[in-house]
């Protein structure tokens, strides 16, 4: 679908609208109702990944944060979701806050009829 905009060639004359749009990209599901937007992240400039899940039913989800030998860097959910679409963030931070060191690191979703596995590399400057 098209974006529309308007905006002025000549900022002083307001008669001087210009109409122009451009194309936006539809977001790719991937596999078992999981879609990880933004895998490569920058915690050190501020960088977040999106994790957007899609239920089917209302059920107890638990979403894990972890490195590559299993240890759990962060709990993004641990609550029952409704059915329906829903949006976690992950900012490269440990449960203290701090920043976690670059590298490969796993988020993990279980439950509700889901066990899918998803990979976020962290970089840093």
């Amino acid at each position: 679908f098209p974006l529309l905009a308007v905006r002025l060639s000549d900022s002083t004359d307001i008669t001087s609208l210009d109409l122009w749009s451009f194309r936006t990209k539809s977001v790719t599901e991937q596999r078992g109702g999981v879609t990880i937007l933004n895998n490569v992240i920058n915690a050190s400039s501020g960088e977040k990944t999106t994790l957007k899940l899609n239920l089917s039913s209302s059920a107890r989800v638990l979403i894990t944060v972890m490195t590559l030998d299993g240890n759990i860097v962060r709990w993004l959910n641990r609550s029952t979701l409704s059915e329906g679409e829903h949006y976690f963030t992950w900012d490269g931070t440990n449960t203290k806050g701090r920043t976690v060191a670059r590298g490969m690191y796993f988020v993990r979703i279980s439950g509700g009829g889901i066990d899918e596995t998803r990979k976020v590399m962290v970089v840093k400057d």
